[in-house]
């Protein structure tokens, strides 16, 4: 199980930080974040994601144009 968990968290690490250039977000940041805590931290990246995107475009902008 140790062994597991050690294997993920490169993996982790690196998959954050793929997504963090994606979404315009520090990459080493994120990379640290996911190396250490793994996927538990996929929650605060999605809502930092969110509040990066609503700080950008403003809060009166519609996202989905129906």
């Amino acid at each position: 199980m140790f062994f597991m968990l050690i294997l993920a968290a490169p993996i982790c690490g690196g998959l954050f930080y793929i997504a963090a250039l994606y979404s315009g977000l520090p990459p080493r940041r994120w990379a640290v974040l996911g190396t250490v805590f793994g996927p538990a931290i996929l929650p605060l990246f999605m809502a930092k994601r969110r509040w990066s995107l609503v700080c950008t475009r403003g809060l009166n902008d519609d996202l989905l144009q129906a």
